[in-house]
């Protein structure tokens, strides 16, 4: 049997394809690039019939009010059969205050009533980041018609599709370029697309990794990253090095600090949940499989109590900093040196 978020895919697929619409959809998940082609493929499948303010409504962010859904919900499609409404960023599958404020019980109240009410002529389209499964307004909706969940692609799906797209474009990358490539980017498709696009158009018939290594920018977690295993590997030279580029370029001595305590947490939480599966760290991290996995391995070259002495110091340098006593990037180089130390003893 096909896993629920498959069958969801496929269902909403065959929607498209025979347009056949569901009256509401509750399209949601971190990974946006997908998630942007099936909004799109929907309101493709809705004629606007010339009047695309009245037959497509778009309302996006959690401060759009009652009167505004209310005016959205009542109105009539013109020289059309049907409208569309699509409703960005709600917000209303979560526990947290919309519509201008309104309490829980009042967003409930509202929004009960239109999920049980939506008229013959309109397709409603939830475009959300994320949604508590668990509430009663998610429930009522994928009662009133489809959800559908996009996660992070697994590595494997990730370097079938910049295979197929290569492919697409008359072009080959072996499955190890194809990873490596993964492994340079942010997290999303959207990211790896871009860099894909800039390879395609730079290449000839086949992408090789020093074309990657030419070509795509690193992501600041990769560089991060590599901050980590020089002090793993307790090479002081090369995360000075590391730094001063970065310091170069004018990137945020602050920023990286915090994006290497974030890495030092959830390489200290991949350690305790050592036993887990890959799949579940990768969940409980909130980070996409092949990022998951590298927290895994790098965790494996710190002790416990290294991580939490690591994540502990940036506490105490923030306070330096915002009380004047130590300046931004000496306190990062700092903070590096200290961490190669400490593991050194």
């Amino acid at each position: 049997m096909a896993p629920k978020k498959t069958e969801d895919l496929l269902k909403l697929k065959k929607q498209i394809k025979e347009k056949t619409l569901s009256p509401l959809y509750v399209l949601y998940g971190e990974e946006n690039f997908l998630r942007d082609i099936y909004v799109r493929r929907i309101i493709d499948c809705v004629p606007d019939g010339g009047f695309p303010e009245f037959n497509h409504i778009y309302l996006s962010g959690a401060d759009v009010t009652f009167a505004e859904y209310d005016n959205a919900w009542e109105s009539f499609p013109m020289m059309t059969d049907k409208k569309l409404i699509h409703i960005k960023d709600s917000g209303i599958f979560s526990s947290k205050r919309t519509s201008g404020g309104a309490s829980a019980e009042e967003k409930k109240e509202f929004w009960t009533e239109k999920l049980s009410r939506i008229s013959e002529d309109t397709i409603v389209i939830f475009d959300e980041s994320s949604v508590d499964k668990r509430s009663a307004l998610y429930k009522a909706a994928v009662k009133a018609g489809t959800a559908v969940e996009f996660s992070y692609l697994s590595d494997a799906d990730l370097v079938s599709w910049i295979i197929k797209q290569c492919l697409n474009a008359k072009k080959r990358i072996a499955k190890e370029n194809a990873y490596y490539l993964v492994t340079m980017c942010d997290a999303g498709l959207g990211n790896i697309n871009n860099e894909l696009q800039k390879l395609l158009d730079f290449c000839d018939e086949e992408i090789y990794k020093t074309d990657i290594d030419r070509v795509v920018s690193k992501s600041m977690q990769v560089i991060v990253f590599e901050l980590t295993d020089a002090i793993m590997e307790g090479k002081v030279n090369k995360a000075l090095s590391t730094l001063s580029g970065l310091k170069t370029v004018k990137e945020s001595a602050f920023n990286i600090l915090y994006l290497m305590l974030s890495s030092f947490e959830k390489m200290l939480h991949a350690k305790i949940m050592t036993s887990s599966p890959q799949s579940e760290i990768a969940t409980e991290l909130g980070v996409a499989p092949f990022i998951a996995r590298k927290y895994i391995d790098s965790a494996r070259g710190f002790s416990e109590d290294a991580l939490v002495w690591m994540v502990r110091r940036v506490a105490e340098l923030d306070l330096d900093i915002k009380e004047g006593r130590i300046e931004e990037w000496t306190a990062l180089e700092q903070y590096v040196t200290e961490c190669i130390h400490f593991i050194k003893k």
